[in-house]
């Protein structure tokens, strides 16, 4: 037996617009989405969001030594100057950027995404920076898809 075709009726069409967000909106994602990113980190997860790479063993016992403790994990803080300078850069027209501030913050984040990819985006990440941005939208939300007449 042949499947009977489906049948729907169109009664309006419409068209979403972009949103627009002002800067203070912008940087209020953006805050929260560094945050996200440290608190991988220091969970010692990857920007696949599964467990970091393990340590070389001379860099294991050169961590252990600084960070005195005896189970250091790939967690992007030895000296804790990447973590300091990782900032928020730029936040307006619709870009958000977050970076090191410091050309040494720069070659710790270099060097250490070279071993795994560290900075970016996880799953986990990207579900906070969502849930931000609707807190943002708000009201937006409503006025983002307007009626078109045929």
């Amino acid at each position: 037996m042949a499947a009977k075709p489906v049948d729907i009726k169109v009664t309006k069409t419409g068209r979403f617009k972009p949103p627009v967000l002002d800067q203070g909106q912008l940087t209020s994602i953006g805050s929260q989405m560094i945050a996200a990113q440290k608190a991988r980190w220091a969970s010692g997860r990857n920007a696949a969001d599964a467990p970091g790479r393990p340590l070389s063993k001379p860099y294991l016992y050169k961590k252990a030594k600084i960070r005195k403790t005896n189970r250091p994990i790939r967690d992007m803080h030895l000296t804790g100057l990447l973590l300091s300078n990782f900032t928020l850069r730029k936040a307006i027209n619709g870009v958000i950027r977050a970076e090191p501030t410091s050309r040494e913050g720069r070659k710790h984040a270099t060097s250490g995404n070279d071993k795994d990819q560290m900075i970016g985006f996880a799953g986990s990440d990207v579900k906070v920076v969502y849930d931000e941005t609707q807190k943002q939208y708000g009201s937006l939300a409503q006025k983002l898809w307007y009626p078109v007449t045929p």
